[in-house]
């Protein structure tokens, strides 16, 4: 008996692998036939969803966003933040004296920023939007992306694209911050490979592309989470095609990789 027990978990512990391995393939052959515009709306409802569950964000900076905003974002710099969700770091940076404008594709995001930033008295400006292709008019002194969310732009030419307009906004002097997680496992080729297939059969307007992340958002109709992985080097292979130089960069406790970018 203790025999057959063991052989029936054995077969339903592979049959769940099996599984497994088939779900993450739909995923990839789904994400690679869709539109950008959906993948992007299936983010924006994503983390409007998020913010609905969790109305306050107070956290603070992290250790190593301390570290970063006391070296190049001193009193008085003007900041932009993109992806400021409900105001963790923007709400920090306003406090040490900076003036600030936040970024975010998620209106939900946005409004408990602006009630948190009301609740305390002061101000900042906020933008709703992909920073990808909305209009932005002034300068600034730093431009940071938002813990990891650089790595949510589908896409190299798009993320050097980012990286360009970025650097366009800051003056002179100016520094572009950006970080992402360190040594994350890349997906399987294969997964990549599939979606890509997909996106070409089905003439999406954008591909998936070594290291893209996808994950089922687990709505009732289908939704995707993206994310890319980054191998040693590559974001700052990124940069110098958007025609930056790195001038500073860390690995921090948490194995977040920082960096900090400016023009020539």
């Amino acid at each position: 008996m203790a025999r057959l027990r063991s052989a029936i978990a054995l077969l339903l512990f592979h049959s769940g692998r099996m599984a497994d391995r088939i779900s993450r393939t739909t995923w990839y052959l789904a994400a690679g036939t869709r539109r950008l515009a959906e993948m992007r709306a299936d983010h924006r409802r994503a983390w409007d969803a998020y913010y609905e569950r969790h109305s306050v964000h107070e956290s603070g900076l992290l250790s190593w966003e301390e570290d970063c905003v006391g070296r190049f974002a001193t009193p008085g710099a003007r900041v932009l933040v993109v992806g400021c969700g409900s105001g963790r770091d923007l709400m920090a940076l306003v406090e040490r004296g900076c003036e600030v404008t936040g970024m975010d594709p998620s209106g939900t995001g946005l409004e408990v920023a602006d009630r948190l930033l009301r609740a305390r008295g002061v101000s900042a400006t906020l933008i709703e939007g992909f920073f990808e292709d909305t209009p932005i008019a002034q300068p600034f002194d730093v431009v940071i992306f938002s813990y990891y969310c650089y790595a949510a732009i589908p896409m190299r030419s798009r993320r050097i694209a980012a990286l360009k307009k970025a650097a366009a906004l800051v003056d002179a002097g100016g520094h572009v911050i950006v970080s992402h997680a360190e040594g994350i496992p890349r997906p399987h080729p294969i997964l990549v490979r599939v979606g890509q297939i997909a996106g070409v059969l089905a003439r999406s307007d954008w591909r998936l592309e070594a290291g893209d992340f996808v994950s089922d958002n687990r709505e009732r109709a289908a939704s995707f989470s993206f994310s890319h992985a980054f191998e040693a080097g590559e974001l700052e292979r990124e940069a110098a095609d958007a025609d930056l130089q790195s001038v500073f960069r860390r690995v921090a406790d948490d194995r977040t990789v920082v960096a900090v970018f400016a023009r020539p």
